[in-house]
């Protein structure tokens, strides 16, 4: 009597894991398991096509990591833990005045920070600077950001500068001489609770 299930011969396993390797060798193309969630327990190079999110990611031992789209690029990042600082040390606001939303194509960034005079209570004295948070990209190179100052119906151009691999944008104001000044508590205008400062910029991560 013929057994039943027997279990397959040791030539055809290695006939079956040649063929997937010659496979392997020759295929055109490689396809990412198409999947709506991120997998348990990844290992590091494992690369995903997350089709709740429509974005490529792999694992690099510690999270999962979208690749940029040159249509998409990787999501926007809300940054709520960047500091609004004076080079004094003195400016003084209740909850978050800053926020920074940024998003990453390949090796460009591109970041809007805006600043509330709301919740500030008192604008310090000096220059004005924001501290990006640890975490946040170092760029290759010296970084000139426009943006505007809003105050009383007014409207001023500012623009901030980070030097290339430091963490700290300096907000500065052209003037009437062809120059430049910083941007303080009084300088291009008062600022109070009414003042708004935006800042937009595109720069290459180092």
């Amino acid at each position: 009597m013929p057994y039943i299930n027997q279990p397959p011969s040791m030539q055809s396993i290695f006939n079956d894991l040649n063929n997937r390797v010659t496979k392997l060798e020759n295929a055109n193309r490689f396809t990412a398991p198409d999947v709506p969630t991120e997998p348990t327990y990844p290992r590091v190079g494992d690369i995903i096509f997350d089709n709740t999110e429509d974005l490529m990611k792999y694992w690099n031992g510690t999270a999962w990591v979208e690749f940029a789209d040159n249509n998409l690029g990787t999501s926007i990042v809300v940054t709520t833990n960047a500091t609004l600082k004076t080079v004094n040390n003195n400016i003084v606001f209740t909850g978050q005045p800053l926020t920074i939303e940024s998003q990453r194509i390949g090796k460009m960034i591109t970041a809007y920070a805006e600043v509330v005079g709301t919740t500030v209570t008192n604008w310090g004295t000096g220059q004005i600077y924001f501290q990006l948070p640890a975490g946040f990209p170092t760029f290759a190179h010296k970084v000139i950001a426009g943006g505007a100052l809003i105050d009383g119906g007014s409207t001023y151009t500012i623009f901030g500068v980070i030097a290339q691999g430091d963490n700290k944008m300096y907000l500065w104001h052209p003037t009437s001489n062809g120059g430049s000044d910083e941007v303080t508590h009084n300088k291009p205008a008062v600022l109070d609770s009414t003042s708004l400062i935006v800042i937009n910029g595109v720069a290459l991560i180092a």
